[in-house]
């Protein structure tokens, strides 16, 4: 029976992980503000809690709670103002809205990054040798998305506060 539960649980995981790096890219390329950049987004943020929810129930790794399960806290409070900030649009709302989605993608991305290095047998070497190449990967992906938040502030400025 736990078997089936933990198995539920991680295809639970991969699909809604799946579904909101699509949902997440979809969101991020497509035009801003529309009713359904409005959709997609509430769609993002269901399938985000969903897969950071089950993400603090799988402790396959080592058997205990570590690291990746705080981020998946962490995401899950980022999410809290992503989503309520353009609801209640209080001042700098647009900023929030911004640097929290664009935060949200990150570690969802950053998690997806790890999970490659460790399941594919090409780059599992690379983390039992200790090797840098996966920080070094988790740099540039810090860089592009310190570069996309950089041009969404740089493009929302006209909403002003």
């Amino acid at each position: 029976m736990n078997s089936i539960i933990s198995e539920l649980l991680s295809w639970t995981h991969i699909v809604s992980a799946t579904v909101s790096i699509l949902l997440g890219a979809v969101v991020l390329i497509g035009s801003k503000g529309t009713p359904r950049h409005r959709r997609l987004g509430f769609w993002y943020v269901v399938s985000m809690y969903i897969n950071n929810l089950t993400a603090l129930f799988i402790v396959n790794a080592f058997g205990k709670w570590f690291f990746p399960h705080y981020l998946a806290i962490a995401c899950l409070v980022v999410l809290i103002p992503a989503y309520i900030a353009p609801v209640l649009k209080f001042k700098y709302w647009m900023r929030w809205h911004l640097s929290c989605m664009v935060v949200s993608y990150y570690l969802l991305m950053g998690g997806a990054l790890n999970e490659a290095f460790l399941h594919l047998p090409k780059l599992r070497p690379y983390i039992l040798n200790n090797d840098p190449v996966l920080g070094i990967s988790h740099m540039i992906l810090q860089f592009a998305f310190l570069v996309l938040l950089v041009y969404f502030f740089r493009k929302s400025r006209h909403f002003g506060p």
